[in-house]
């Protein structure tokens, strides 16, 4: 079974998501994989599904390709939203979470665009193999929305 870090920022979120980013989001706390590590969401002019979203896709990335060994990357990253919960000041979100090694994503994104429209590609067998090399896996993120109002 694949095992992936807890995201740790030691020090300021904003910071290090503006120098791994290049992007600048008005947060702080950590990286939201508990109550304790919730991410503070401060006012911002976007709606704060997408902040979430956003923040859920960068700390994935960083789990899954960003601090893993080359050879053990994974590309085609996605999330889909399963689920969320308010309790106070507090929402967790869960996130269905699919990636696929990155080696072998290069691979079919290659394949695929070699080839595609020529008589001899199964199109069906692709996406059969794609699917079947995917992992899936499901994490909640809490967001502390104590000082949250979109401007």
């Amino acid at each position: 079974m694949v095992t992936f870090p807890t995201i740790t920022n030691e020090g300021d979120l904003r910071a290090m998501i503006a120098r791994v980013y290049e992007t600048n989001l008005a947060v702080s706390g950590g990286w939201g994989h508990d109550r304790e590590s919730a991410t503070q969401l401060h006012p911002m002019p976007f709606p704060k599904a997408q902040v979430q979203f956003n923040l859920a896709h960068m700390r994935v990335y960083l789990e899954m390709n960003i601090t893993r060994p080359e050879a053990d990357r994974y590309g085609g990253i996605d999330l889909q939203e399963i689920e969320r919960e308010q309790m106070g000041d507090l929402e967790r979100v869960r996130y269905r979470v699919t990636g696929i090694p990155e080696a072998e994503y290069n691979a079919f994104i290659d394949e695929y665009k070699e080839g595609y429209g020529k008589e001899n590609f199964d199109l069906s067998d692709h996406f059969a193999r794609r699917k079947a090399a995917t992992l899936t896996r499901e994490i909640e993120y809490w967001f502390d929305l104590a000082e949250w109002k979109e401007s």
